[in-house]
């Protein structure tokens, strides 16, 4: 726990009134974000004497957590949670609708798809505050050696023919790999998503619940991460069941791969490791444009005692003032469509930042849809399986799409 904001303490201690309405906040463990959470939080408590709000840590794996929470009708008042986990709880009422305290102006600020995320027919069980997605990472030396100019802008973004061929020249030059993706473990195997989207399929069909893996185009796009391992292009240590934590970025850092996919995440440990060393180019493209769905709403959850007043705080932390600042401070990209890098004001890398927050354009709201529908999680865990199958060889990309529609259908049907 992060603590009770100091307002509200010192309320129940001066002899006012000790019937404070307590509200609760659980958010990963991220310093920054909490001590962004916890001003945001004082700033309320001043404005609604008589109550308080603590900010918490979020501990463990996410869903035995928040289900072992829920159950006691314990689980916080607010939770943070990613595009990824919302959708089992939207759909089993463990989320509170937040129509009627967020502004009707905040829908015109947000694309569809992001908009998306929280909204379902019955109403509105989350709202987006901020995101990121995966661009293309490039060391400036190895793209110097093999004589590459890396785009600048979407349009001109490397298409998976030119990207492969420019990944074997970078393995040449490191003598290891040409590219690594950026997985931090099973449960982020959704990442390697927008790839199928490139290439025109989809992951579930337009309902967001219908297996759809078994189309041409999703098979393609098997085939080509196949190509990835089979061509010595990738680590086989850097697969989305394996190799735990950020792989792809250990291995840019040491010299062993000339690009990487990933998130905004790298940014810090690059600077700190291999300062003016790397650069950013658009996420690489097919028939279709399509990155990575990245970031965390904001949710109300059926524990909350004063579900008013946690959906009002919800409606002010992702008011565009306060994404603002809580994406300064953390150095987040924000999910409002108005916002751009200049008005973050982000201390370095403006550039790339913008780069990130232009390539959340490109995520389609049939990946979004898939992503936040009530059987996700566990198709996630399908997906992991076959992914590695596929690109290990075990399995022919269309042995694969096959089983996978399979297990796929299995979850689904219940």
């Amino acid at each position: 726990m992060a603590g009770i904001s100091a307002v509200g303490a010192l309320a129940a201690c001066s002899g006012e009134p000790t019937d404070t309405t307590h509200l609760r906040l659980s958010s990963w463990n991220i310093p920054l974000d909490l001590e962004s959470y916890q001003r945001i939080a004082d700033e309320f408590v001043a404005d609604h004497p008589g109550t308080s709000v603590a900010v918490e840590v979020t501990t463990g794996q996410f869903h035995q957590w928040f289900i072992t929470r829920l159950a006691a009708d314990l689980a916080p008042d607010i939770i943070r949670i990613t595009p990824q986990q919302i959708g089992r709880y939207a759909a089993n009422g463990s989320l509170v609708d937040l129509s009627g305290a967020v502004p009707e102006s905040y829908r015109q600020d947000y694309s569809d798809a992001f908009w998306a995320i929280g909204e379902r027919e019955d109403g509105l069980y989350g709202v987006f505050q901020h995101t990121d997605n995966f661009v293309t990472y490039y060391r400036h030396d190895v793209m110097e050696t093999i004589g590459v100019t890396p785009p600048e802008t979407l349009q001109e973004a490397w298409t998976w023919d030119e990207f492969l061929e420019i990944a074997g020249e970078a393995k040449k030059v490191t003598g290891r790999y040409g590219f690594g993706f950026g997985w931090t473990g099973p449960e982020t195997a959704y990442r390697w998503m927008p790839l199928i989207h490139q290439n025109g399929g989809t992951f579930l069909g337009d309902d967001g619940e219908t297996p759809s893996m078994n189309s041409p185009e999703a098979v393609e796009a098997l085939a080509f991460g196949r190509r990835w391992y089979a061509d010595g292009l990738v680590s086989p240590g850097n697969m989305a069941k394996s190799g735990g934590g950020d792989v792809a970025r250990n291995l840019f850092l040491t010299g062993q791969i000339g690009l990487m996919l990933n998130n905004p995440e790298s940014i810090a440990q690059l600077d700190e490791e291999m300062p003016d060393e790397w650069g950013t180019t658009a996420m690489i493209r097919n028939t279709h444009e399509a990155s990575d769905l990245g970031g965390n709403a904001l949710a109300v959850t059926r524990s909350s005692k004063h579900p008013d007043l946690a959906a009002e705080l919800v409606a002010r932390i992702t008011s565009r003032e306060k994404v603002i600042e809580f994406c300064h401070h953390g150095n987040w990209l924000p999910a409002r469509a108005s916002l751009d890098a200049d008005d973050i004001g982000y201390s370095s890398h403006r550039e790339t930042m913008q780069r990130f927050i232009d390539q959340g354009s490109t995520i389609p709201i049939e990946m979004v849809r898939a992503q936040t529908g009530r059987y996700f999680s566990s198709l996630n865990a399908v997906f992991a399986d076959y992914l590695d199958l596929c690109f290990l060889g075990e399995l022919s990309p269309d042995e694969t799409a096959r089983q996978m529609m399979e297990a796929m259908e299995s979850v689904t049907d219940q």
